[in-house]
């Protein structure tokens, strides 16, 4: 078999492209924690606390750069053949000036929302911007099964931050926000370089009738993307709403402490959005067989009943001794916070097939809307809990896991309404 054949032969494997970026995620962890050593030991804990608000900031911000495009385009890139080129190429010259102006207009409110240095502001904002431009090319390679080369790109954004983030340790905070941006430029060269050599070439004529996206104007793609836009800025707001509100409602040293505790959380969430990633391609084969569909549900939905309590064990024994070893100064501080926050991801991994479910269905607004409720949940509860607490961190954390519950009951609950409404159809 030749490379061309067995590149037109590649499927989305969800065992498999879900180990690719699983794996990704488990050294981009590594390569956090690094960043995140050198800023806590370099930077004072207010500062500190600044740079991540700021950097959160720019990541709900760049939102609008996204507008649902890059998940339209995991979930029928496969069917497109050779026209998933000209598609991803519409769109990321659409999405590129996008970036810079949103770029300048968030650095610009960042600063004033939350304080700190424009010239670093702006570069964080870039920085967010172009992972989301890079992102519309992944999604596509992922739709093709090859989930390989987006983790690779994944490794080496992050890969490169560190390095540079360790030759700077002593450095200044415009020079750990230069570092921040070259990670993805470098990344987006990458990827448009391998699109061009190993994808683009091998992409093969589309043997079944082509999904509606082919013959869109931007136009009706932007608003065939608004769900999916909706969809993502939630799943973006989601994990750092709380952050945000404690800049508002505390102070940066408590935007410290619960930054270092959602380093643990984060640790295994990435995992749970490279699941959410390949669940939705791999239900999205077989979005038109309800059989089929409902099969790999329910093989999804046991496999996280299983695995998610156990990969919270393991945060339970390890993530005292980690924060212990790697951040000395918050250690005492940080370990409660961190359990709460356990609770969370444990309530997102169950959710996970559920929402993708959701998400390929005839309704996607109705998976916008779930995580939008979580959203709201949260910010109510953390606009109570944050300021009675004793500890405004704690409170936060609370919020953050009583959200995810909700989240996850509405989920599975929206999922068997999903199929029941299905079986007539069906039938």
């Amino acid at each position: 078999m030749t490379g061309d054949e067995e590149f037109s032969k590649r499927k989305v494997v969800p065992q498999r492209d879900t180990l690719w970026l699983s794996g990704a995620d488990a050294i981009n962890l590594v390569f956090g924690i690094i960043i995140h050593v050198v800023l806590t030991r370099a930077l004072l804990s207010d500062d500190y606390g600044t740079f991540v608000l700021l950097l959160d900031f720019f990541h709900v911000c760049v939102i609008l750069v996204d507008l649902g495009l890059p998940t339209i385009i995991a979930r029928d890139g496969g069917r497109l053949g050779s026209k998933l080129s000209s598609l991803t190429s519409r769109i990321v010259s659409f999405q590129f000036p996008l970036m810079v102006v949103i770029g300048l207009l968030g650095a610009y409110v960042g600063v004033m929302l939350f304080g700190g240095w424009l010239v670093p502001a702006f570069l964080l904002a870039i920085a967010a911007g172009l992972q989301v431009v890079t992102y519309s090319l992944r999604a596509g390679m992922r739709s093709l099964g090859e989930a390989r080369w987006e983790a690779i790109i994944r490794v080496v954004d992050r890969g490169i931050v560190a390095l540079l983030m360790i030759s700077w340790a002593n450095g200044t905070v415009e020079q750990f926000a230069q570092a921040t941006l070259f990670g993805p430029i470098i990344a987006l060269a990458i990827t448009v370089l391998i699109w061009l050599r190993k994808i683009k070439p091998r992409l093969q004529e589309p043997t079944q009738p082509l999904p509606e996206i082919n013959d869109m104007g931007m136009k009706e793609l932007v608003n065939t993307g608004l769900p999916f836009l909706f969809a993502s800025a939630a799943l973006v707001i989601n994990v750092r709403i709380e952050k945000l509100l404690l800049g508002i409602l505390a102070a940066p040293e408590d935007v410290a402490v619960f930054q270092i505790a959602w380093l643990g959380f984060i640790a295994g969430y990435g995992p749970i959005l490279s699941l959410r990633a390949v669940l939705l391609s791999w239900f999205g084969e077989v979005r038109d067989d309800l059989e089929k569909l409902t099969h790999r549900y329910k093989r999804a939905f046991f496999a996280c009943g299983i695995l998610g309590p156990i990969g919270a064990g393991i945060g339970i024994v390890i993530g005292p001794f980690a924060f212990d070893t790697l951040f000395p100064d918050y250690a005492n501080v940080v370990t409660k916070p961190f359990l709460l926050l356990l609770l969370s991801w444990l309530f997102h991994a169950m959710a996970s097939p559920s929402l993708s479910l959701i998400q390929v269905s005839e309704k996607p607004w109705n998976y916008t809307r779930i995580l939008w409720v979580g959203i709201v949940v949260s910010i109510v509860a953390s606009i109570y809990l944050i300021p009675s607490q004793p500890s405004a961190v704690v409170g936060a954390t609370i919020a953050a896991a009583f959200a995810s519950l909700i989240v996850f009951a509405l989920a599975f609950i929206g999922a068997g309404i999903e199929k029941s409404e299905a079986e007539p159809l069906a039938e």
